[in-house]
């Protein structure tokens, strides 16, 4: 895989006719992906009644949000559309599809009624996306440095073809946007020739409202005409978002970052602090949660979702803090290697999913020093944090001819086999709900690493969901020898226990009795309360978030 670059020049509305002219082919088959997530993602492998239900209150949520878009971007979309030959209306829907997906998790939380319910939460809220920043005496040079993941379930499509595009309008900055071709898109990862560094991250709150502005309109704004934080924030603050969002945003000339909290009418700025004796301030980290008074309407549907989110940040800080204790300010390199670290703060071993910054569907990986035009991009297949990445040097005024793209295997960690087979688990699932395919893939990761319980237990699930106790009560067993997370042992006995009862009544008994011996701390008491209450048989995966009801 390469990384796709391209310089477009003008309005907003040349530009997006320049870009849809040149992506054409990608615009068409992401808008097959977008057009159908909002009810795969949330109804995923339920009936068709679920399934258009779904998508017909998604598709009123983007036919609303787009009503009020700035006339700038609608007519860059527009023509984006009309260059690429998309449907029209079909193109301008799938802009506002993540906000959607948002509002109705939202919306199920309120109502838990109907098609709404806590699965609607636990199948959908998939949080991964992970963010630090580094400036000052905690980078080698002190020059800002901005590492992200975007975990999104695009597996297969989103890092099909990494791409970075310069956007040089008339009479404005420039500023550029890390992408995947096809997708005209400045929301994702954002550059601006001032040296802001933008990247919205997911979130789930209650408060979310059903006009307001789209995120992919927040940030483009905010890239085409901020300077500094503060005018960051203005800008934010003056546009209201529909969706709940955290918005991570690094300044190279200031030296400094916060991160934006939205949830519908409210917005929240988090800045960095000091962290204890051995942490440093010159660090922030982003990942799901909220961290201000948006607390405490944030919707969590349950502790897996809690754990995924948190552990990772803490993954973050602690990486970054024991590099500077061993007196090795940061560089570019060390971030990029963070995105693809693999364990769990509360283990020592590293492990293939559950709450681990390499997630599966990582389908973006990128390093980015705004001061020097310089970036680190992966352009390998999910997780784009390992295998091969690109070093790219750009420039604002010339085309990208004159720019550099070194590919480099250094930079990371090489994909394993039961990495790459994880990757066809999570395109299978996530993509199709193809359970038989999934199971397959999750059962040859599990043969290339047999002694990772993470694999274990997405065996284990999958098993259930295939109707196959027997297998199921297998990848429990083995996985309790090697599992130490209180929480993730605490799944494999709820779920284990479940599997056996049906092939092995007195293996299910015990292992109920070892869960409910277990501290209820961490979240092994919503694990206890589960094997309390009546089992239906079936089995509802979040696959990617570690989690099933």
């Amino acid at each position: 895989m390469s990384l796709f670059t391209a310089r477009l020049q003008g309005t907003q509305e040349e530009m997006g006719a320049q870009h849809g002219a040149v992506v054409a082919d990608e615009a068409r088959r992401l808008l097959g992906f977008y057009t159908t997530m909002p009810e795969r993602a949330i109804a995923g492998g339920e009936g068709p009644i679920g399934r258009l239900a779904i998508k017909g209150i998604a598709t009123a949520m983007q036919a609303r949000l787009g009503r009020s878009r700035p006339a700038e971007l609608l007519a860059r979309s527009r023509a984006f559309g009309k260059a690429a030959g998309l449907p029209m209306t079909q193109g301008l829907l799938a802009l506002a599809t993540m906000d959607s997906l948002q509002n109705t998790v939202a919306l199920a939380a309120r109502m838990q009624l109907g098609p709404f319910t806590q699965a609607t939460m636990l199948r959908a809220a998939v949080p991964a996306c992970s963010t630090i920043i580094a400036w000052g005496d905690a980078t080698d040079d002190g020059e800002l440095i901005f590492a992200r993941n975007f975990d999104f379930p695009g597996v297969g499509v989103w890092d099909a073809s990494p791409a970075f595009i310069v956007n040089a309008e008339t009479g404005g900055q420039r500023y550029g946007f890390f992408a995947t071709k096809g997708a005209d898109t400045a929301v994702v990862t954002v550059v601006n020739e001032a040296g802001l560094v933008i990247a919205p991250h997911t979130r789930w709150h209650r408060d979310v409202t059903f006009g307001g502005a789209m995120i992919i309109d927040v940030i483009h704004q905010i890239a085409r005409k901020a300077e500094t934080l503060e005018d960051a924030i203005a800008i934010a603050r003056s546009m209201p978002a529909s969706s709940s969002w955290g918005v991570a945003i690094g300044s190279a000339r200031e030296k400094s970052a916060c991160v934006l909290e939205l949830a519908g009418p409210h917005i929240e700025v988090v800045r960095p602090v000091q962290r204890g004796t051995a942490g440093s301030a010159s660090t922030l980290v982003c990942t799901n949660h909220y961290r201000s008074r948006l607390t405490a309407a944030e919707i969590r549907g349950s502790r897996a979702w809690a754990i995924h989110s948190e552990r990772r940040a803490k993954r973050l800080e602690v990486l970054a803090d024991a590099s500077l204790a061993a007196g090795k300010p940061l560089r570019m390199e060390d971030l990029a290697r963070f995105l693809g670290d693999r364990v769990d703060p509360m283990t020592t071993e590293p492990r293939a999913m559950g709450a681990i910054l390499a997630q599966a569907i990582n389908v973006h990986a990128a390093v980015i020093k705004p001061a020097s035009c310089r970036a680190l991009v992966g352009i390998d297949a999910a997780p784009s944090c390992e295998g091969t990445w690109a070093d790219l040097a750009w420039s604002w005024n010339g085309a990208p001819e004159t720019w550099t793209v070194r590919e480099r295997d250094d930079v990371a960690a090489p994909q394993t086999a039961a990495v790459r087979a994880l990757h066809e688990a999570a395109r299978a699932y996530e993509g199709s709900h193809d359970v038989p395919a999934a199971r397959s893939a999750i059962e040859r990761a599990v043969a290339a690493a047999p002694t990772d319980p993470s694999l274990r237990l997405s065996a284990l699930w999958l098993a259930l969901e295939s109707k196959a106790p027997e297998h199921a009560v297998v990848h429990a067993r083995v996985g309790l020898q090697h599992e130490r997370d209180a929480y993730r042992r605490g799944q494999l006995l709820l779920w284990g226990s479940r599997a056996a009862r049906r092939v092995d009544s007195a293996q299910s008994r015990t292992w109920l009795a070892e869960l409910d011996a277990m501290p209820g701390a961490d979240g092994v008491d919503e694990l206890q309360a589960a094997a309390k209450r009546r089992w239906r048989g079936g089995v509802h995966l979040n696959l990617m978030m570690a989690d099933a009801y």
